[in-house]
């Protein structure tokens, strides 16, 4: 038996609340937990990415095409409504909207996994994992997002105008005017990586804070009525309702900073 099987093992008898390591672990050498969500929720987002494709391009008028068209439309208005730029909406729709879909039906998607499949066989979350949990998933959407902005940055000013920004912006009216302006640059380059703590960091901590949160209170809850049936388990389900809450807010509050992030970096500075 291997070292990986003993600890799955392991973990298996574990008495206590399921509570995950603070980052993935190995399933089977390489593969992790996340992998294995990861890779069965990019099957779900395939196969209704198939059908939303189908039903768009479809001449018939059905409640599938109308419900995809108003969320399409939904998300262009708020798009356009916070650039003031249709074309430059329209320009980072696909991105924005991904990574929305991706934090939000993420989170959905795991929710289901905990109240359907852990109730039937709760060792299935030993081998899955919340992908939001883990800090390399939130660390790849802030590498993302960062690029993007000094694409579009270089791409809107071109390089040398960005990298005089950044490095040594000595512009203004007077001479102190302009020393600080280079010192308030500065900053702005200080910032960039700073970002990482206002979109991964916080995505990960609110999303790794309230799935232990709703582990221990079930395993609570079953403790104090372990001889009914474990109906204390059911002391869950409104945390449950409110992690939709949580998902949805941390997904709006991601696509807003990129929003904030691209829209900045595509205006003019001095």
């Amino acid at each position: 038996m291997t070292e990986t099987e003993n600890n799955l093992e392991t973990k298996t008898e574990h008495t206590g609340p399921h509570v995950p390591w603070m980052q993935w672990e190995s399933v089977y050498g390489p593969i992790t937990n996340t992998t294995i969500t990861t890779f069965l929720f990019f099957i779900i987002i395939l196969a209704i990415s198939l059908t939303a494709n189908k039903a768009l391009k479809s001449k018939k008028k059905s409640k599938l095409k109308l419900f995809f068209l108003n969320f399409l439309k939904f998300f262009d208005d708020y798009l356009v409504d916070s650039f003031w730029n249709k074309k430059f909406a329209r320009a980072h729709f696909s991105l924005i909207g991904w990574i929305f879909i991706i934090i939000f039906f993420w989170n959905l998607f795991w929710l289901m996994i905990d109240w359907l499949w852990a109730s039937i066989t709760p060792n299935v979350l030993h081998y899955l994992r919340p992908m939001h949990s883990d800090l390399n998933t939130t660390l790849v959407l802030w590498w993302v997002t960062v690029f993007m902005f000094l694409l579009i940055a270089v791409k809107t000013h071109w390089f040398t105008k960005t990298a005089k920004w950044y490095c040594f912006n000595f512009t203004w009216e007077n001479f102190m005017e302009k020393s600080i302006n280079v010192f308030v640059w500065w900053l702005h380059l200080i910032w960039i990586p700073s970002t990482m703590a206002s979109l991964s960091l916080r995505l990960f901590w609110n999303i790794f804070a309230w799935i232990v949160l709703i582990w221990v209170i079930s395993f609570l809850g079953g403790m104090m009525t372990e001889k009914f049936l474990e109906v204390g388990k059911l002391l869950a389900i409104p945390f449950w309702f409110f992690e939709v809450f949580v998902a949805f807010i941390q997904a709006i509050v991601f696509a807003w900073l990129m929003i904030a992030y691209f829209k900045q970096s595509s205006e003019e500075h001095h």
